[in-house]
């Protein structure tokens, strides 16, 4: 055998890594010799072989296979110096994994090549591990065989982890991870895995089908991680929701396994929260339902978005207690699903990318309303809630002016809402758009005010008009133990009149709530107390009767 074959150093590189192989042949026998790694992950027949590039060349992908040929061939002959290419090759399962070739042709004095050697790399292996938290990622999957054990799949999330980043920052949310990904794989039992899934999200194979230990599993992290101690020694609270699904009982592949845990996942957080849901045919109903939505809506842009509807909860002037305007809030009915709600329908529409074109419709409406209304009633303020994403469309400030031309609308009494101001990445782009808006006449408003340190943050960069104060400060103002909410509340209205800004109180829900806030000094007021959001109609019988109570005329509904 040839001495290329038998020495030491070849053996140091093929031992080297699971996921670098290394062969050498000596082009005069055609012989080749290949590290025992290789031979077993793509099952090759030994780790010498005669005619090895035809051999070889079975393993690669169809599609791929003219590339490695073409290199091959040009390495063969002289027309390359190096064999350098990428292609995907089926390993020992039949799956295909993506490699990178690196070869190159020793040649005697004659110039007649006598050893050609190498090294392969799986590609994939370069994303094994997560670099934040150092576990492994769902790239490993690929080479799990989920029918030859049963066991017990989760996967494990937390509930509000963008809130947490809002409050704390980026920096402390890895910090959070890292400790949250090191609790896990401290309690995991001998022969699980645990792999970093994606943002908060993290995944445990449990080989094993006791179904009790595997919830003990997920109780005992509860634990743990409900009071996360930081570096620094603050404190935080992790609520978190899992998803599970027995394998191979109910999925006995990959791609199955994650699709059915995803759902799963989903319907832990929107209906059992913070606990561990296993996949049922009511979670797949539920699927379903969204696939339905999905299309019902999308059939319903497509018709000239017939279903959607706009509903109008009212502003109140809390000195007057007249109706000073309204919020528009976003309603739809589909022909086979009729009971759909706004925070199900709006996340399918932010989950597909179709809530931008729907949000366009709602700014359009709120200002032909605006305009139609005000020969009877004068000018009413009228809001509409805008996500920064949405405004980060190079067409919104066009379609705004266009709308306000179109329909002879008073951009004076048209409140555009910043929603979800912990998303803004680039305030100081945004505060040039607000200041453009504010030239046309538009008012800007923040949403949600007071729930994240992001809010605050915002008002050093964004020029606004109102501030709307978060409804979970406000209701339960009347209860015993919330005196704290009342300073808060006091305190952001302060802050409002000495920074010149409106205000706008959100979650007046009962009349000793609107007896408290009432000497608050707020703007408007807004609640259950005074009205649910309603259609148009019914908001038209509001104004009447607030017209003939407090003998309200044109241009008599300003604040």
């Amino acid at each position: 055998m040839s001495d290329i074959f038998n020495n030491e150093l070849f053996e140091a590189f093929a031992s080297a890594s699971d996921h670098v192989y290394i062969y050498v042949c000596d082009m005069k026998t055609d012989i080749s010799r290949w590290s025992r790694a290789a031979v077993d992950y793509f099952g090759l027949a030994g780790e010498y072989l005669e005619d090895a590039a035809n051999v070889w060349g079975q393993h690669v992908h169809p599609d791929d296979l003219k590339v490695y040929t073409e290199d091959i061939t040009g390495v063969f002959s002289g027309e390359r110096k190096y064999h350098d290419c990428q292609y995907r090759a089926r390993n020992a399962s039949g799956g295909y994994v993506w490699v990178e070739c690196k070869g190159s042709v020793i040649r005697d004095a004659q110039g007649n090549p006598i050893i050609f050697a190498g090294l392969m790399t799986r590609i994939d292996g370069q994303s094994k591990y997560d670099s934040l938290t150092g576990l492994l990622t769902t790239q490993e999957m690929h080479y799990f065989d989920f029918t030859s054990q049963p066991g017990i799949a989760l996967l494990i999330g937390m509930d509000g982890f963008r809130k947490i980043i809002s409050n704390y920052g980026y920096n402390i949310g890895d910090e959070i991870l890292i400790k949250f990904a090191r609790e896990i794989s401290e309690l995991c039992r001998p022969g699980w895995k645990v792999l970093r899934f994606s943002g908060d999200e993290f995944l445990v194979l449990a080989f094993s089908s006791n179904l009790q230990e595997v919830m003990d599993f997920y109780e005992e992290i509860c634990r743990e991680t409900d009071n996360l101690i930081l570096e620094d020694g603050r404190k935080v609270v992790i609520s978190i929701s899992a998803g599970g699904i027995l394998f191979p009982q109910d999925a006995d592949t990959r791609e199955l396994l994650i699709n059915k845990l995803e759902h799963s996942l989903e319907y832990a957080k929107n209906n059992q929260r913070g606990k561990m849901v296993l996949f049922s045919e009511e979670i797949a109903r539920q699927h379903e339902r969204g696939l339905v939505l999905r299309e019902d809506l999308k059939q319903c842009i497509k018709n000239d978005f017939q279903g959607f509807e706009l509903y109008y909860q009212p502003f109140i002037h809390p000195e007057a207690g007249i109706i000073a305007g309204c919020e528009c809030l976003l309603r739809w009915k589909g022909e086979r699903i009729k009971d759909s709600y706004p925070m199900e329908f709006i996340k399918v529409l932010e989950d597909y990318g179709e809530i931008h074109e729907v949000g366009f419709w709602v700014m359009e409406q709120a200002i032909r309303q605006q305009a139609a209304w005000r020969d009877t009633y004068g000018d009413l303020q009228i809001s509409f809630n805008v996500s920064y994403q949405q405004f980060l469309d190079e067409t919104f400030e066009e379609r705004a002016i266009s709308y306000v031309k179109k329909y002879g609308a008073n951009p004076n009494y048209v409140i555009i809402e910043l929603t979800e101001s912990c998303q803004v990445e680039d305030p100081k782009e945004l505060a040039l758009m607000f200041h453009r808006l504010r030239e046309q006449g538009f008012q800007l408003a923040l949403d949600d005010f007071g729930t994240a340190y992001a809010s605050m943050e915002m008002l050093k960069w964004l020029p606004v008009d109102y501030i709307k104060v978060e409804h979970s400060f406000i209701r339960e103002l009347s209860q015993p133990g919330h005196d704290i909410d009342y300073v808060i509340v006091d305190s952001l209205l302060e802050m409002c009149r000495r920074l010149g800004y409106h205000s706008i109180i959100e979650g007046v829900e009962n009349s000793k709530v609107a007896d408290i806030v009432g000497g608050l000094h707020a703007t408007l007021l807004q609640g259950y107390h005074y009205s649910h959001p309603v259609c148009q109609k019914e908001f038209e019988k509001l104004l009447e009767e607030d017209r003939t109570k407090h003998h309200v005329g044109q241009g008599g509904r300003q604040p």
